[in-house]
């Protein structure tokens, strides 16, 4: 199934309505309002280039304790990576288009937030909802939070009408946030999901015989098969302390475990220096390593066709990456009205190495993010 292109222009007006919608709502209470434009750029050595923008407006609604956010963004993707190579495709490029509204409100120390997100692109259309829970106790020095969501995905294929393909996610965790003192803060998550339904990719082939890609002299070349049920569960720690008046520290750690064998770490540093009240530069280093999908191998022999499940994803074999990031805040007063801009700018190479994918064994990738932001007493 392909989902056609004058829905699309549909998306993209009814996201340019609600924007407007809730822009024309900064009237309505005297509380701050802020709108958020920005830019996300991705360059890989893999032929993969992602261009972003995005758009947000927050803004009351009845009181200050009622708000409303509305977000649009764009993903335009161009490839002719491996995995492009890997399904005998030729390079493509591809648009999504997403949409997010929430509303949250506020009954003293509860805030309660309901969230609904919209992404349609040619062969996949996407509807989630989530609704979350946060309570301030001891005088906001600890926060309880509990979150669920969900979301219906439909699968379709480009140039094929008959593929029509279902999967749905259902997702809840829970949270605790804890100053510990004047400098220190401390947070503990957890999350689980359910994930059923097809989870394989429309275009990827897997090549029996040979670790290479699918070719025209590719004896034995079968559509991706993966598990149609994923249990994924998560865990998370958070620090932050205070260093000085300008300089603060922050460390984190999750671990990830599910169904399909694949177990990761992910470990995050950064040093937060704000040399005056207007501006901040920060400088972080994130580690994630991950192991194999038990159904993943580099190499399938002809014999193992026959297979329940078998994969040629990169994403499911062994992973290490290295992510290095610099990012620029700062905060500009305009005029005496009380309005603020807010810019920020951010950097981060990232290398990928995959010790078991034998089409590819390293990835390099910049990331650019710009955003501009207006708040309004």
């Amino acid at each position: 199934m392909v989902f056609r292109s004058s829905a699309l222009g549909r998306v993209r007006a009814l996201a340019a309505c609600i924007v407007l919608l809730a822009w024309s709502s900064l009237g309505v209470a005297r509380a701050e309002q802020t709108a958020t434009a920005g830019v996300y750029v991705r360059q890989d050595s893999n032929a993969t280039r992602v261009i972003s923008p995005r758009v947000k407006v927050r803004a009351p609604i009845v009181d200050e304790q009622t708000h409303v956010d509305a977000s649009y963004a764009v993903d335009v993707w161009t490839s002719a990576s491996v995995d492009i190579v890997a399904s005998a495709s030729q390079p493509v490029t591809e648009q999504r288009d997403e949409l997010n509204l929430a509303l949250d409100h506020a009954f003293g120390d509860l805030k309660l937030l309901g969230a609904y997100r919209f992404s349609k692109e040619p062969d996949y259309e996407s509807h989630g909802g989530s609704l979350s829970l946060s309570l301030d106790l001891a005088s906001k020095a600890t926060t309880l939070g509990w979150f669920a969501g969900g979301s219906s995905d439909r699968v379709g294929r480009v140039g094929d009408a008959s593929f029509d393909e279902r999967a749905s996610t259902l997702t809840s965790g829970v949270s605790l946030t804890q100053v510990l003192d004047a400098q220190t803060v401390v947070q503990l998550l957890y999350d689980v999901a359910l994930v059923q339904g097809y989870q394989a990719s429309a275009y990827r082939y897997v090549a029996f015989g040979t670790p290479g890609p699918c070719r025209a002299s590719t004896a034995l070349c079968l559509p991706e098969r993966a598990p149609r049920e994923r249990v994924r569960h998560a865990a998370s720690l958070r620090v932050r302390r205070a260093l000085s008046a300008e300089l603060s520290l922050g460390a984190s750690y999750r671990f990830y475990l599910d169904d399909w064998s694949v177990l990761s770490h992910t470990a995050r540093a950064d040093l937060a220096w704000a040399p005056q009240l207007k501006s901040t530069i920060s400088l972080s280093y994130r580690f994630y390593s991950q192991s194999a999908a038990s159904f993943y191998q580099p190499m399938y022999g002809e014999q193992e066709a026959g297979r329940v499940h078998f994969t040629r994803d990169r994403e499911l074999s062994p992973l290490t990456t290295h992510r290095v990031a610099v990012e620029l805040d700062w905060l500009w007063e305009l005029g005496r009205g009380g309005s603020d801009l807010t810019t920020a700018i951010a950097i981060a190479p990232t290398y990928y190495s995959y010790a078991n994918f034998p089409m590819l064994r390293h990835v390099t990738a910049l990331e650019v993010t710009a955003v501009a932001g207006m708040e309004f007493p």
